[in-house]
């Protein structure tokens, strides 16, 4: 059997300010939320999103809190221990692709020197 198909495509909104870190060998990663609302109810699904390198960094600076965003990317799943040395799961998506979807947000990011919509959403 050949490998498996993983592959998540989301949109939503941000339930906060992307939160944007460097690692030792200055590689930007950055963490963000989206709030899923699910069909026909007032309840959300909310969903952890890491984005590395150039995309990190776009997130970085022009998603914002409460910003309509797709994103495609894998699902992963890892184990750590945390602080009080219990394992705990997180779930999140690794976003390769990212769309800005407010109209208003997306013509200022351009604005902002980014020259093209492929600029935008490529690693």
């Amino acid at each position: 059997m050949t490998g498996g198909l993983n592959r998540s495509i989301l949109a939503g909104r941000l339930t906060a300010d992307p939160v944007v870190r460097y690692t030792q060998k200055e590689l930007a990663v950055t963490h963000f939320c989206l709030a899923i609302n699910r069909g026909g109810s007032d309840k959300a699904e909310f969903i952890n999103c890491v984005a590395w390198g150039g995309l990190a960094k776009v997130c970085g600076e022009f998603l914002k809190k409460g910003r309509l965003v797709a994103v495609e990317g894998r699902l992963q799943i890892r184990s750590y221990q945390d602080k009080k040395d219990q394992k705990k799961t997180s779930t999140e998506v690794v976003v390769d692709n990212m769309q800005m979807l407010d109209s208003k947000f997306y013509n200022a990011a351009k604005k902002a020197g980014t020259s093209t919509e492929q600029d935008l959403i490529e690693v």
